[in-house]
């Protein structure tokens, strides 16, 4: 078959390369960060917080830019990452970790904060969940209505075709299924962003 999921060796080993040196990257500015809260550093100018702080949404924008491309060439790909380690991938949720997962971190680290960043934190959780429940239905939908029904019905056909021959129907059915799975996956995306 010429249109076949997994088809993209190098989106995979060209997208583990840039994760390497990101994830390298990444480690610096954690680095960066913490050594800007210590009481000693507390004196630096907002300005030079804040050039941080942006260098690190540029990095993480960086990495949904990268991500967002390689998905558009094989997105089966971010929805079972081989770099991931298989204890990473318990975690997985639409090509990535499901958002609600930073709130089990804060409460469990995050001691100190006001009655009003505890309120504040009660409705981003909340608005957090509802978002996390509408892409779940999405991506349940997405399953059952093109891959539970034209596509298990086209490859059932395929088994019994004449060697060589290609399932248009198949084919069709995995473009909608690639199709459907990369807008959850941008969707998701733009959601972990926001």
């Amino acid at each position: 078959m010429a249109d076949q999921p997994t088809g993209h060796p190098n989106v995979q080993v060209k997208f583990q390369e840039f994760l390497d040196g990101w994830l390298i990257r990444q480690q610096d500015l954690f680095d960066r960060l913490i050594l800007a809260i210590k009481p000693e550093n507390i004196h630096k100018s907002d300005d030079q917080h804040q050039t941080l702080i942006d260098e690190v949404l540029c990095h993480y924008k960086q990495y949904y830019e990268e991500k967002s491309i390689a998905a558009s060439e094989d997105v089966f790909l971010f929805f079972s990452p081989p770099w991931f380690t298989s204890f990473e991938r318990t975690f997985l949720w639409i090509g990535g970790f499901k958002p609600s997962l930073v709130f089990k971190i804060l409460n469990g680290s995050v001691k100190d904060m006001t009655d009003e960043q505890q309120n504040r934190m009660e409705m981003v959780k909340a608005e957090t969940k509802s978002e996390e429940r509408e892409l779940t239905e999405t991506m349940a939908m997405i399953q059952e209505n093109i891959a539970a029904g034209p596509l298990l019905i086209s490859a059932r056909r395929a088994q019994n075709m004449v060697d060589g021959e290609a399932s248009s129907e198949l084919e069709a059915a995995m473009r909608t299924l690639r199709s459907g799975m990369l807008v959850a996956l941008d969707t998701a995306d733009g959601f972990v962003r926001r």
